[in-house]
């Protein structure tokens, strides 16, 4: 998208764990809202056209066709996928968003704060290895608590969600997809039984919440750990893009869009780590009150670790792995 700069990704989607892909981002989002990236087969929204492109009813979550990745269908996984809000477009996901909208905006999260402020004082990093453990399943222990989950299930739910999320993209292999299988039965027959009462639609959903906090609030977290350990003034994101695709032909910033084309959705060259728009994501407020918690419990045991870091490979969020290193 530039002449060549070796001090710059060479794409969007090596930006999302690039050192230092702010100043790529900036340049994007002064560009064209919309272009067409050649060597991604795709267009690339950047800048306005972020929000542009979220907000058009044609822009649809998933491709054309494809509800449900084909490697997931007639799956547990699958079943589940079918049914998350924010996954799906259409009028037989609203009822279930709805309600789904309304328990998260009935959470106290002041209490939220305090609960999860007490499991991160119960669960210190140690190490490095143990940060990298810790920064996924302390936030998806602090949101099994908060469906109601006793703390002798919390390490099962989160060995089952990192399970179920592993499986998600399109490489994984057949083992890592059959463990996921198990993980998707193992947490449906644990809500139904903590839940007896919730409609299948409403207990997937509730396993969404655990799904979407797994990496996200991970990447938000370690991010954060790493914004306390050295002078950074750039926004900390943890989802660095999304995907829409056309669900129809369309035109948009006067480009002619063709059915089921993917357009490459840059968040974070408009600010915008938690979405815009209709699949905004609706626990913003749930996973920012579980990072700072987490982060106020942590500062002191974090500040006498020695840590390096890299960013693990991934198209869209951008998650830090802690090794031994040198000290703050």
């Amino acid at each position: 998208m530039f002449a060549h700069d070796p001090h710059l990704p060479h794409d969007p989607l090596a930006a999302v764990t690039h050192a230092a892909p702010h100043d790529y981002y900036r340049r994007l989002a002064d560009g064209p809202p919309l272009r067409f990236d050649a060597g991604l087969d795709c267009w690339v929204a950047a800048g306005a056209g972020v929000k542009a492109v979220l907000d058009h009813p044609d822009c649809h979550v998933r491709p054309f066709g494809q509800p449900v990745p084909l490697h997931l269908l007639g799956t547990p996984c699958g079943a589940i996928f079918a049914e998350l809000v924010r996954m799906n477009d259409g009028a037989r996901h609203a009822a279930p968003k709805q309600v789904l909208m309304q328990l998260l905006a009935g959470i106290d999260l002041a209490r939220l704060h305090d609960e999860t402020a007490r499991l991160a004082r119960d669960h210190l990093p140690g190490s490095a290895a143990e940060l990298n453990q810790l920064m996924f399943d302390v936030p998806l222990y602090a949101v099994a608590q908060m469906l109601g989950f006793a703390a002798a299930d919390r390490p099962q739910i989160a060995r089952w969600t990192r399970d179920f999320v592993a499986a998600m993209p399109v490489q994984a292999d057949q083992a890592v997809v059959a463990r996921a299988q198990a993980a998707a039965m193992g947490l449906q027959d644990t809500f139904s039984a903590l839940h007896p009462g919730a409609r299948p639609a409403l207990r997937d959903n509730l396993i969404g919440l655990l799904v979407q906090t797994c990496e996200a609030t991970a990447g938000l977290l370690g991010n954060e750990v790493l914004a306390l350990r050295k002078d950074n003034s750039e926004p900390v994101l943890a989802i660095h893009n999304t995907r829409r695709y056309a669900a129809c032909d369309l035109e948009l910033d006067g480009m002619a869009i063709r059915q089921g084309q993917m357009i490459l959705v840059l968040l974070a060259s408009a600010g915008l780590g938690f979405g815009h728009g209709a699949h905004r994501c609706p626990g913003q407020a749930v996973a920012q009150t579980i990072v700072a918690a987490i982060l106020s419990a942590w500062s002191g045991a974090i500040g006498r670790l020695a840590l390096d870091w890299h960013y693990r490979l991934s198209p869209n969020a951008r998650i830090p792995l802690f090794a031994e290193g040198a000290a703050a």
